[in-house]
């Protein structure tokens, strides 16, 4: 089943964030090179500049196998020593070992995402008042990705996932070639609107990370 690692990293900002940054960013060229399982390895700092500690980190992998993998390989292990021996973080970071949803899948316009000057990246993260009615909402949500796969040329990238860790929290992985295609096209068609109409006495929130780009890769050019 293929997985998406999402994590939410607190440093302590200023050269210890721009070295973590240029670290991942080596590794995302290491796996390019040398690892098909990994699927997108994309490095990510928020919209907010104001907010000038918090990293983030979005992983595709093939199976469980790519991803125990890759955690073995040589420069993991090394930034993970680097970690540990440097005051990098200021806090436990969040990491959301997650199943892409089968059979919604994970889809990318491979060469508008390769070509895309500054992609709008969104993680979304939808909590349910059960994991019976997270399961549930996936009909609907099937409904979302078919409309956007089918019609959305600006949007990009798009994913459903969720974990054994939290079975009523589902979290999307969405990118757009605009803040304002998600927000004016995405968000108001006719698919999303009807998600939120049916399902919204389900929901116990939603949060949405919203972050750029700044190395790595979504798809394998």
């Amino acid at each position: 089943m293929t997985k998406f690692v999402f994590a939410v990293l607190p440093t302590v900002g200023g050269k210890a964030r721009e070295e973590y940054v240029a670290k991942l960013g080596a590794t995302s060229r290491f796996s390019k090179a040398n690892e098909p399982g990994v699927l997108s390895y994309v490095v990510c700092l928020p919209r907010d500049e104001t907010d000038e500690k918090t990293l983030f980190m979005i992983e595709v992998y093939a199976d469980q196998a790519a991803f125990d993998a890759h955690m073995k390989t040589d420069i993991v292990q090394d930034m993970i020593k680097w970690m540990g021996a440097n005051p990098v973080l200021e806090g436990a970071p969040a990491v959301h070992i997650l199943d892409i949803a089968e059979p919604l899948g994970y889809f990318t316009r491979n060469n508008a995402i390769v070509s895309a000057n500054d992609p709008y990246i969104v993680v979304g993260e939808v909590s349910y008042k059960s994991a019976e009615l997270a399961e549930k909402s996936f009909k609907h949500w099937a409904k979302v990705l078919q409309t956007t796969k089918d019609n959305e040329e600006g949007s990009l990238v798009y994913a459903l996932s969720r974990g054994d860790a939290d079975p009523s929290k589902i979290f999307s992985l969405e990118a757009y070639t605009t803040k304002e295609y998600l927000w004016d096209v995405h968000a108001k068609s006719q698919a999303v609107q009807d998600n939120v109409k049916e399902t919204s006495d389900w929901r116990s929130g939603l949060k949405h990370n919203i972050m750029k780009q700044v190395d790595g890769f979504f798809v394998r050019e």
